[in-house]
């Protein structure tokens, strides 16, 4: 069998269901050893469950990214470093949902809560991660989208997704000299998943990737 992530190492996040949990299988699937962290223990168990199911390997790293966890985010990068001293692949798929509201409406928690969970997390990701990243020769890291657009009663995803997308931006432009690290900001294919659900209630399914098929469009995006 050929394992083309044969002896790499991946750190996939929102690795309980959805594209996150697809993606951890697909690349413990071509070789890779997964890290795999979530808020849900229990999603995580089921995660690697089916990949050692499919002869793969993973570490389990349940973590909420916005609850009083968060500043055990900045032990992950040197913890990876001590235990596989290498990262090549860095999936950040981990989205906490905000209820569509319109701007009018926002409250303080819930506005606080979408700036920990979904931005101030990928700051501190960046901080531990970047480091392991820019030293291991053709790294990958590759931040999910959630919506294409700005929409109406969307404006706290739609805010998230423009400061995330400027720091990778500063990001990829600080390091270019460091490494070859690729840095990306992809939008994933319209795909059957809970948190779309959420967003698009009465959109119909019959149109919409698997999760399986996004996650192996995404791997079929590496530049490895």
């Amino acid at each position: 069998m050929i394992l083309p992530l044969k002896n790499k190492v991946a750190f996939i996040t929102g690795a309980s269901r959805g594209i996150g949990q697809a993606c951890a299988i697909v690349l413990a699937r071509a070789g890779a050893h997964c890290i795999i962290s979530a808020r849900t223990q229990g999603g995580l168990i089921q995660t690697d469950d089916q990949i050692k199911s499919q002869g793969g390997t993973a570490t389990l790293l349940p973590m909420d990214l916005g609850g009083y966890e968060a500043e055990h985010i900045d032990l992950i990068g040197p913890s990876i470093a001590s235990q596989f001293n290498r990262l090549d692949i860095f999936i950040h798929a981990a989205f906490q949902y905000t209820p569509l509201t319109p701007v009018s409406q926002i409250t303080d928690a819930a506005w606080d809560k979408n700036i920990q969970a979904n931005l101030s997390s990928c700051r501190r990701l960046i901080r531990t991660l970047s480091p392991l990243l820019c030293a291991t020769n053709n790294a990958q890291a590759i931040f999910l989208q959630t919506i294409a657009s700005t929409q109406a009663f969307c404006a706290p995803i739609a805010i998230i997704q423009a400061a995330v997308s400027a720091i990778l931006q500063c990001w990829q432009q600080e390091v270019a000299h460091l490494s070859n690290v690729t840095i990306q900001h992809v939008l994933p294919s319209p795909t059957n998943t809970l948190l779309r659900q959420s967003f698009f209630p009465a959109e119909s399914k019959q149109n919409l990737n698997t999760p399986e098929q996004t996650a192996q469009e995404i791997l079929n995006s590496f530049r490895l």
